[in-house]
């Protein structure tokens, strides 16, 4: 703030005397020498008045500097506080999970562009006696589950329950093949790309994340659950009724022993079909970027694109029949043959991991 300014000078001596004398009140009149105070008074009233008001104004000024000096002084804290990176930082956008990347529209096309006619004839080259082979290009068939099994229902429409975690490498491969058969039928909105662990067997396998991404169907409902991300942090929990299929179907005779129960990934179907495990051997995609991995997968000459179109192939036929054959544009272009396909046997997973934390026992 300024200084205040100092009173009006000094009072001027009276002519009679040597004592000050309060000066006079500036005269409203004219009047010349004739009038009732001389030319001189009314010189040095008319100077005092007018002091007093510059003095004032001063004041006025010297206050508004004060105000905008204190402005200007906050925003200068304000701007070096931002810039010491002591303020809060902001959160994250929405979406953005540590191991999660974007992939360009053209690549998620390629993938769900693999032809129906591609997945059928892939799907219809395996030969049943070597669903329980470990080889890469030997694809299975998701399980049959008993005849009278509760539906799994959206309203109206058939539900396919995926359950994963973003670290497990046999998740990684299943994906592939769940966005080549699921895009028959409907469309993703907001996939993004990950990887499995860079610790885990087949480390680093590039694949899809279905965390936050939705899927769109006249057909059939799909509800895909990401437990956690490739460095085991949470993502999504399971609901009760999640838990519950999870405890009733990931346990022998379904899976091999008791120690696998709990495996992922695990893919319900409607309560007709359970895939527990991978459907094919995706080990070569191991620490591949995502672009060529997609263009690996696409090819349809070698072994692993042969797997997971088979694979894909097997899920369309499966998916036909929950859909009670539509689209019929899709669904016209399956043998009979393929069109509810199953296998008894649990040995025909190509891999799964065993979750963390296993479903209770009885639940």
């Amino acid at each position: 703030m300024g200084k205040v300014p100092p009173r009006p000078g000094g009072r001027p001596n009276n002519s009679a005397g040597n004592k000050t004398a309060v000066p006079p009140r500036p005269s409203t009149k004219t009047g010349g020498a004739s009038g009732s105070r001389g030319s001189a008074g009314r010189a040095n009233s008319r100077l005092s008045a007018r002091q007093i008001e510059e003095h004032r104004h001063r004041r006025n000024i010297n206050a508004a500097l004060g105000a905008a000096g204190v402005v200007v002084v906050v925003v200068i804290v304000i701007i070096a506080i931002s810039l010491t990176g002591t303020t809060k930082k902001p959160k994250p956008a929405a979406g953005s999970v540590s191991g999660q990347y974007d992939i360009p529209a053209s690549t998620v096309a390629k993938v769900e562009g693999v032809p129906v006619k591609a997945l059928v004839a892939a799907a219809a080259a395996v030969p049943r006696s070597a669903w329980s082979a470990a080889k890469a290009g030997d694809a299975v068939p998701p399980q049959a589950l008993p005849v009278g099994n509760k539906a799994l229902m959206d309203g109206t429409k058939p539900q396919i329950l995926y359950i994963a975690a973003e670290y497990c490498p046999f998740c990684a491969a299943q994906r592939w093949a769940l966005v080549m058969a699921l895009s028959k039928f409907g469309t993703f909105s907001g996939l993004r790309g990950t990887s499995s662990s860079p610790t885990d067997v087949y480390a680093s396998t590039p694949t899809f994340s279905f965390y936050n991404s939705t899927f769109t169907s006249k057909y059939l409902s799909f509800v895909a659950v990401e437990t956690e991300n490739n460095a085991g942090a949470k993502l999504q929990d399971l609901t009760k009724a999640q838990t519950s299929l999870l405890n009733k179907w990931d346990v022998p005779p379904y899976v091999g022993s008791a120690q696998q129960s709990g495996s992922i990934p695990f893919l319900y179907m409607s309560g007709k079909y359970l895939m527990i495990g991978s459907q094919y051997d995706a080990g070569a995609l191991s620490g591949m970027q995502f672009a060529r991995a997609a263009d690996y997968l696409t090819s349809g000459s070698n072994v692993t694109s042969k797997g997971a179109d088979a694979a894909a192939g097997y899920l369309v036929g499966d998916i036909c029949a929950l859909t009670h054959g539509r689209p019929a544009s899709v669904c016209s272009q399956l043998p009979k043959s393929l069109v509810g396909i199953t296998t008894s046997s649990h040995s025909t997973t190509k891999g799964s991991e065993t979750t963390p934390n296993k479903p209770a026992k009885g639940s």
